[in-house]
């Protein structure tokens, strides 16, 4: 076998053996929303919501409830259901937008930042375990990666994985 086929093989073993752990690790993250969402007596897309609300509020950019229906690949009519429950949770709040009073923002309350706040800080136990040994510049250079393969899929797959319907009139 050549040096070159070789080379090709290994590579081809690695990127499988990448998008294996990247399923783990997408399944891993659902698991874990899903069981601090049950423990919390909150319904299916409720976790995800407000930590996709909360992440949009430390960014400086909160979320309007169309936004956050888009950003869960739900129905408006489900987002506004959800946005309902969480505000009556306590967790968020519906606010207008100082910037174009016709629109809503939803805001982060006290205690769904306590929440946000709990799961970060839950995952940053974990991550501390697997890094103890790790030295800065290899978690910047992981980081990095992950930063770079994120904005990769995000920006790749929801154009190419939705095949455009043939008109068959």
């Amino acid at each position: 076998m050549s040096e070159v086929t070789r080379v090709d093989k290994e590579r081809s073993a690695l990127s499988e053996q990448l998008v294996y752990e990247f399923h783990r690790l997408v399944f891993s993250a659902n698991n874990l929303i899903a069981n601090i969402s049950a423990d919390l007596g909150m319904h299916g897309k409720d976790g995800d919501g407000l930590l996709m609300i909360w992440r949009s509020e430390i960014a400086g950019k909160p979320l309007s409830p169309s936004e956050l229906a888009d950003g869960l690949h739900i129905t408006r009519a489900a987002a506004s259901y959800l946005v309902d429950r969480l505000v009556n949770l306590g967790y968020i709040s519906r606010q207008t937008d100082p910037e174009d009073r016709r629109r809503a923002v939803l805001r982060i309350a006290e205690s769904g930042d306590k929440l946000g706040h709990n799961f970060v800080g839950s995952v940053n136990v974990d991550l501390n375990g697997v890094f103890a040994d790790r030295s800065n510049q290899e978690i910047k250079q992981f980081t990095e990666m992950l930063s770079e393969f994120t904005d990769q899929i995000g920006d790749s797959h929801h154009t190419k994985s939705s095949p455009k319907p043939h008109n068959n009139q």
